[in-house]
């Protein structure tokens, strides 16, 4: 899992390097040691000693400091698993204990906002709309669901750059008047101001990875309860849970942040161990559904590439260790791998469709360096290319069986839709609509041959049963006519 999530952290490594510089940059100019002027801070002319200076900075940040830090990141858990939920919850939770009188120690947010807080009112209701009926469920998750997640990410990037504000300035007023120094500051001070600032940078770091992790287990629920889409309400009910567990995780680390610290560690550490099975499904839905979807709407390139742009290293090292030259390399995703016995792929699994020299491979890796090889080629097998509204599609059938049973599954995305016939000639593969064509053709055939059949039959027995009458009713015609008074014609 370790691996999975540091590999996920590296894919937004620029942009997690471009945030921490703004973090300390902000960090800096706000921190009453660093920003300008700082240095200088006038307080009561006695010095208090180092023992009591040290005990009142650890009273300071075990007691009340930690308690408002743990209610300045009170939203992460509930934005990371339903931002539009969260957002419009903490806002009217805003407002409701600003018109009370503050009773509550709340942090202001964005979403306290009168504005804000009706656009997301609106988004709610729409999201949760298209999501709770599963004719519409895809097309709120390619639309609203994309919408709802950066818009949760803006929020945890924004909070994390307030937090840093407000508990970088917490920390260093209060060790400046825990330390009381003459007129200039303490070292003590001044270390544990560095500390705040570095701290309340991190903790801005953690919830982007909080944020990252909880968002991508929440829209692989969101996608697997699309498999149960049989069960009447299912999308409605689950839609239901997933905004009373957002209302009341918020609520309780609102009205007891330590008992919120609790669960929204407890809920961490549960989706962590979820993660690198999520992380395929949130993968497989954003490549086969999503992006497509989006393509869709600007229209699909005809020169798309066929060898992806970014290829994995462990596909370059395995092909130039063993030699294998290839003009295709494309991700799949498996389906179903009843054939391939011996490479191992599970459901949404993802793997490496390229095409040798030999011919086309599935290449996949299992574990740290177990790299697995599926050969596609020399087998008494044929395998089809079939294009759908949704992906495109490669599978083969038991030999005599066309198109009844499919003992391999594996699709891509159909934005190389464009280059079908292409890839059908490059791979070898059968163009399934061509194939289906002619069976269509050669049924007709068939039909008309039987047609014809069964005409000819018909005749011969009508043909037959004629002959018979007539030779039984020749005996009676001739004494009928011998006993005719009349000549018969050929004697007249």
């Amino acid at each position: 899992m370790y691996e999975i999530l540091m590999k996920d952290i590296r894919a937004h490594k620029k942009f997690i390097i471009a945030y921490i510089s703004i973090l300390l940059v902000v960090a800096v100019f706000v921190s009453p040691f660093f920003g300008f002027g700082g240095m200088f801070v006038k307080a009561s002319e006695e010095t208090v000693p180092t023992e009591e200076t040290i005990y009142s900075l650890s009273q300071m940040f075990i007691g009340p400091s930690i308690k408002n830090l743990a209610g300045a990141y009170a939203s992460v858990v509930g934005v990371s698993a339903e931002p539009f939920t969260a957002l419009l919850f903490l806002g009217l939770m805003e407002n409701i204990n600003r018109a009370c009188g503050s009773p509550l120690h709340i942090v202001s947010t964005p979403a306290g906002n009168p504005i804000v807080l009706l656009v997301m009112a609106l988004f709610f209701l729409a999201s949760k709309l298209m999501k709770s009926f599963e004719t519409t469920k895809v097309f709120g998750l390619c639309t609203l669901g994309e919408l709802e997640k950066y818009l949760g990410l803006v929020f945890i990037l924004v909070l994390g750059i307030l937090n840093v504000v407000g508990i970088t300035d917490m920390f260093a007023q209060n060790t400046v008047s825990a330390a009381s120094a003459p007129v200039t500051a303490s070292p003590q001070s001044v270390a544990l101001g560095i500390f705040g600032t570095l701290f309340s940078v991190f903790m801005a770091l953690v919830s982007v990875v909080v944020f990252l992790v909880i968002k991508t287990v929440f829209f692989g629920l969101d996608a697997l309860q699309s498999c149960f889409s049989f069960i009447p309400f299912s999308g409605a009910l689950f839609e239901i849970f997933k905004t009373v567990f957002v209302i009341v995780v918020i609520s309780v680390n609102i009205l007891f942040p330590w008992v919120g610290v609790a669960i929204n560690i407890i809920v961490f550490l549960i989706c962590c161990l979820l993660f690198r099975f999520f992380l395929g499904v949130e993968e497989f839905l954003r490549k086969i559904y999503i992006k497509p979807f989006i393509a869709r709407l600007r229209g699909f390139n005809d020169e798309i590439p066929l060898v992806y742009s970014n290829v994995p290293k462990f596909i370059k090292k395995y092909c130039e260790a063993n030699e294998i030259n290839y003009n295709i390399a494309i991700p799949a995703y498996c389906f179903k791998k009843k054939e391939a016995e011996g490479f191992k792929m599970k459901f949404m699994d993802k793997i490496w469709i390229l095409n040798t020299e030999e011919g086309p491979v599935f290449l996949t890796k299992k574990g740290f360096k177990n790299i697995q090889k599926y050969e596609l080629f020399g087998k008494e097998k044929k395998y089809y290319l079939k294009k759908e509204f949704r992906f495109i599609e490669i599978f083969s059938n038991p030999k005599d069986e066309l198109f009844k049973k499919k003992d391999l599954r594996a699709v891509i995305s159909v934005e190389y839709v464009k280059r079908f016939e292409e890839l059908c000639e490059m791979f070898s593969f059968e163009n399934y609509h061509v194939v289906k064509e002619n069976l269509k053709l050669s049924k007709k055939e068939e039909k008309l041959q039987r047609r014809e059949e069964r005409k000819e039959k018909i005749k011969e027995k009508v043909s037959a049963f004629t002959d018979s009458a007539v030779e039984k009713l020749k005996p009676a015609y001739t004494k009928v006519r011998n006993a005719l008074p009349f000549k018969k014609d050929d004697e007249i």
